[in-house]
């Protein structure tokens, strides 16, 4: 096996692996009133962005969420689900990638623009599935603890990942 198919090897376990995380940290979620539920998969997703080299993160996010929704009964969600996941981790490509670090300006603002995109995301998604926009506001606060939620396990995870200088040391997914 040579070098360059050595790389690719590892970029598609990498990116399976992410997609695995992002399928079971999803599935081990929280129910909230409005019968959605908080999760930290988008958090991973958020990782896989900052670690793979594009678009593997948007792969892993988007079949990753694709499959929970499946798994757990609500495969009316796997489409509009792989959507927002991949437009998450678009988010994170765009503006953040570059850096050096997990954790910087430029990746918390990512984080939160990219809960945007899940907040209105899913509420648009309530809005084709059920009708009625008034009536699916009720569905914008727990979308939008999930959200923050994520964020904020983003950073933490991120920024223990940075002490660790495990970005570095994948460098040999990237290259």
């Amino acid at each position: 096996m040579n070098k360059n198919s050595n790389l690719k090897l590892r970029t598609i376990v990498f990116t399976g692996l992410f997609a695995a995380l992002v399928c079971v940290l999803t599935m081990l979620h929280i129910p909230t009133n409005n019968g959605g539920y908080i999760h930290v998969g988008d958090s991973l997703i958020y990782l896989s962005s900052m670690l793979l080299p594009f678009p593997c993160g948007m792969i892993a996010g988007g079949i990753g969420g694709g499959l929970s929704d499946l798994l757990s009964g609500s495969p009316e969600y796997v489409i509009p689900t792989f959507v927002i996941k991949v437009l998450n981790s678009l988010v994170i490509y765009i503006i953040a990638k570059r850096s050096q670090k997990i954790i910087n300006v430029r990746s918390v603002i990512a984080a939160v623009l990219s809960g945007l995109i899940t907040i209105f995301g899913y509420y648009f998604t309530a809005v084709i599935l059920w009708g009625g926009f008034k009536a699916q506001l009720a569905t914008i606060p727990g979308n939008i603890f999930q959200a923050v939620g994520s964020a904020v396990i983003f950073i933490v995870l991120g920024l223990a990942f940075d002490s660790a200088k495990i970005k570095d040391k994948l460098k040999f997914i990237s290259k």
